[in-house]
């Protein structure tokens, strides 16, 4: 009878002979990569959240094209409005497989950064295709464009917000590096409901995640502007202000520097700008991080024919959005994923609010 250390030793022999001859193969009779000649598809995450209102009627045809295929490209929706539910989806059945492509909104990174109990998956491995951003103005009160960096410290400041740990959560954190103690006021997620809330005295600043979206969306801003509703600032870092409506906004960072210089060193601060950058996400098209490099390949050649569609030109012309591909949205998507120290300060700072802002 043979021995049982010797029998392994024979059967791992025989593997490593196995092993060399497939390698001495021939390249071309070497077996194709898996679904490296599938067909491609898309998942989209949240399917009544405003990116796939505004991008599952143009993106699968324009994706179709850069494919060379005769139809859209088939997409498969997932329930939901922040695309928690679909991102979670990708990464535990779409992990190597690189045919099916995720279309995620910003509120599902946010919703990341924040430690929310229900994610289970990690956007800083995604591989980007396509980025587009917006810049999400900020709009309040007179009184407040004023005074930001004259205000008693500590001053109460109501905010409209989705959710606790929603898309406007940047607005939220912006006040307290203001120096001043927001009080988040739930249940407002869309631009007509902040503004209406911001009209009726029952908010004090609101947050515009895509300021010219829509037509409708540019009408309320307007109409707030009119009304002595004043632009405090934008989501960004950029030192070039960003015009709506005709008026000049500066970015958060100048304006920090201007009212409030201190904070610009703080870690809160560093915090706060992947937060931002995650709330300014209109759309992130991505893969799985274990795509094959032949896969990866043609998606994005397709995704460059589709981002010069003329469909997509026109949602993108004077809408205020920036579409990244290639290497800048890797950059993009790698800044928005933050670092280990910045993440830790926004959940402290997180764990010490939420429990006075359920309480309110």
């Amino acid at each position: 009878m043979i021995a049982r250390r010797t029998l392994l030793g024979m059967l791992m022999a025989g593997a490593a002979v196995g092993r060399v001859r497939a390698s001495e193969l021939p390249r071309e009779r070497l077996s194709m990569p898996t679904n490296s000649a599938g067909s491609p598809g898309l998942l989209i995450a949240g399917d009544h959240s405003p990116m796939a209102d505004r991008w599952i009627p143009v993106l699968p045809a324009a994706l179709a094209q850069g494919f060379g295929l005769p139809a859209p490209l088939p997409v498969r929706n997932t329930v939901g409005q922040d695309g928690v539910t679909g991102a979670n989806l990708f990464d535990s059945q779409f992990a190597s497989d690189g045919m099916m492509a995720l279309a995620a909104p910003g509120s599902a990174l946010v919703s990341s950064l924040c430690g929310d109990l229900r994610i289970h998956f990690d956007y800083s491995r995604w591989l980007p295709l396509l980025l587009s951003l917006t810049v999400p103005v900020v709009i309040g009160r007179a009184q407040l464009h004023r005074n930001l960096g004259n205000f008693m410290r500590d001053r109460p400041v109501r905010i409209a917000v989705s959710t606790l740990t929603g898309i406007e959560l940047p607005t939220v954190l912006a006040m307290s590096l203001f120096g001043l103690r927001p009080i988040p006021v739930t249940g407002l997620a869309t631009p007509q409901a902040a503004a209406a809330a911001l009209h009726d005295n029952q908010v004090d600043a609101i947050q515009i995640t895509d300021p010219m979206g829509t037509p409708e969306t540019m009408t309320h801003v307007q109409s707030l502007t009119q009304a002595g509703f004043a632009p405090l600032f934008t989501l960004s870092t950029r030192d070039t202000p960003f015009s709506i409506q005709g008026q000049a906004v500066m970015g958060m960072e100048a304006r920090l520097r201007q009212d409030a210089r201190s904070a610009l060193g703080s870690l809160l601060y560093a915090a706060w700008k992947p937060l931002a950058g995650a709330a300014s996400v209109d759309l992130a098209l991505v893969l799985p991080m274990l795509t094959q490099a032949a896969t990866l390949a043609r998606w994005r050649a397709a995704t460059n024919t589709a981002v010069h569609d003329s469909t997509i030109q026109a949602m993108d012309h004077d809408a205020g959005r920036t579409l990244l591909t290639g290497t800048d949205a890797t950059e993009a998507l790698r800044q928005i994923s933050g670092d280990t120290s910045t993440i830790m300060a926004l959940r402290r700072w997180l764990a010490g609010k939420l429990p006075t802002w359920r309480l309110n």
